[in-house]
């Protein structure tokens, strides 16, 4: 069921939809390696931990500053927020099963190993994407109604703050990338005016040589 776009839902919107492509591209990235290809094993495995390091951070922010207020306001709806907790706990079950896995097909770039990982990753897309469904059907509504914007706003400016210099630009490409124009002009106004230039005139072609160097014809 479509999301109908709000002031709350189109940042989340946005975000989600990041970890929805990078969760199938990764899957298929592991997939479709060949046997022996180290060096694209460990070009794949970065691309694997720079996406868990964004789904961690995420879920972090929410866990920090949304699951506590609708415990607090929504109290009738208590059931459903326990269940994204523990949706939140699931996944990450699967990404540390995937961080496990991960170092052994890297290091030996064998069958079984590409095989165990591949498999994890199918486990964890499967537990991201009903995560994802029910969070944005579900529960948006409720942060709606028992959510000020400006708290709402609050989970949007810490994740940008909290990026790493060196990997805003890969951050914010990967959320733009997709983007409608309405979307793309929307997300760049919280970005300060310094970071929108830099962002036009360096960013965009650096991101986007890093994603035709990992995803090449297999995208």
């Amino acid at each position: 069921m479509p999301v109908t776009t709000t002031p709350y839902t189109q940042e989340m919107v946005m975000i989600h939809r990041v970890f929805r492509r990078e969760a199938a591209l990764l899957l298929r990235f592991v997939t479709w390696a060949n046997a022996g290809d180290a060096a694209r094993a460990r070009q794949v495995a970065e691309a694997v931990r720079e996406y868990i390091g964004g789904l961690h951070h995420h879920h972090g922010l929410e866990d920090e500053l949304i699951w506590p207020l609708l415990h607090a306001r929504a109290t009738v709806y208590t059931d459903l927020v326990n269940r994204m907790e523990d949706q939140h706990k699931r996944l990450d079950g699967t990404l540390t099963t995937i961080e496990t896995l991960l170092p052994r097909w890297e290091a030996t770039a064998t069958e079984p190993e590409r095989i165990a990982l591949a498999a994890a990753l199918a486990e964890h897309q499967d537990v991201l994407l009903e995560h994802l469904a029910d969070e944005e059907e579900l529960v948006m509504p409720l942060v709606e109604e028992n959510l000020t914007l400006e708290e709402w706003e609050l989970v949007g400016r810490r994740g940008l703050e909290n990026v790493p210099k060196q990997k805003v630009f890969l951050a914010l490409g990967a959320i733009l990338e997709d983007a409608t124009t309405d979307e793309r002009d929307f997300f760049l106004s919280k970005v300060p005016l310094p970071g929108r230039m830099l962002w036009r005139i360096v960013g965009k072609r650096q991101y986007e040589r890093q994603m035709a160097t990992l995803r090449g014809p297999a995208a």
